[in-house]
Order: structure tokens, then C-alpha cells, then sequence
């Protein structure tokens, strides 16, 4: 399955906030996930893929609009928690995850590519 968007990732790292005794998601980081899982829930719908309770494997490329030094293994938690109980049933069944990035000038924008794994 492939997902493609054009927005800019926001880092999990340290990202959460606290009110109060409770933790809470930043509204940049939540309307994030609701777009990948709109975009999720579209590309499944496309290539007939149906949530899994199985292992499977991730692929993110991202491409940086600034060239500010970024980490890409701070997207993967943003991205993996966005596709929880819509692509699979939790990010824990994913078993192996790949990452590259680049830079571009202006353009913010992924590409999420999730499958199943093989038969080990």
C-alpha cells in the first residue's frame, strides 16, 4: 500500500504537552494524524487493502523543505502512531522500517509504503 502526502512531518520527539496531571497531543501533531489516516484510509480503499492484524514492514521517504538538520527516525513516530488501528492494528506489529530524506526548497511532502511481511 502506498500513501503519498504533501505536508510537513511533525517531530515526536518531545512532543507532548502537559495540563494539569494529563498528557496531551499539540493540535499540529493531531491534525497530522487525521490527515494520514484520511490519506491511509483512501489509499486502502484504492488497492484493496483490509487492516491487518499481521507483521508487516514500512518504507518512509520524506522530503525536507528547509535545510535545517533533521533526524528522520523523529517522523517515524508521528507517522507510525497516525496508521495505528487504521492500516494495522497497532505500530508493534511492524517489523522492519526503512527511511531516507532529502531536501528541496519549499517542498514538504512523504511517501509512506506499508506491506506485509514475508514468511520468515
Amino acid at each position: 500500500m502506498l500513501i503519498l502526502g504533501r505536508r510537513k512531518i511533525p517531530s515526536k520527539k518531545n512532543n507532548m504537552g502537559i495540563r494539569g496531571n494529563r498528557m496531551y497531543k499539540p493540535k499540529d501533531l493531531k491534525e497530522f494524524e487525521g490527515y494520514v489516516g484520511w490519506l491511509a484510509k483512501q489509499s486502502m480503499i484504492h488497492c484493496g487493502w483490509v487492516k491487518t492484524d499481521q507483521p508487516v514492514e514500512m518504507v518512509l521517504s520524506v522530503v525536507f523543505g528547509d535545510k535545517r538538520k533533521r533526524d528522520i527516525q523523529n517522523c517515524f513516530g508521528s507517522v507510525c502512531d497516525a496508521l495505528n488501528d487504521i492500516v494495522y492494528d497497532d505500530d508493534s506489529q511492524i517489523r522492519r522500517i526503512v527511511g531516507s530524506k532529502s531536501y528541496e526548497k519549499g517542498v514538504w511532502s512523504f511517501k509512506i509504503e506499508v506491506n506485509l511481511c514475508g514468511e520468515e
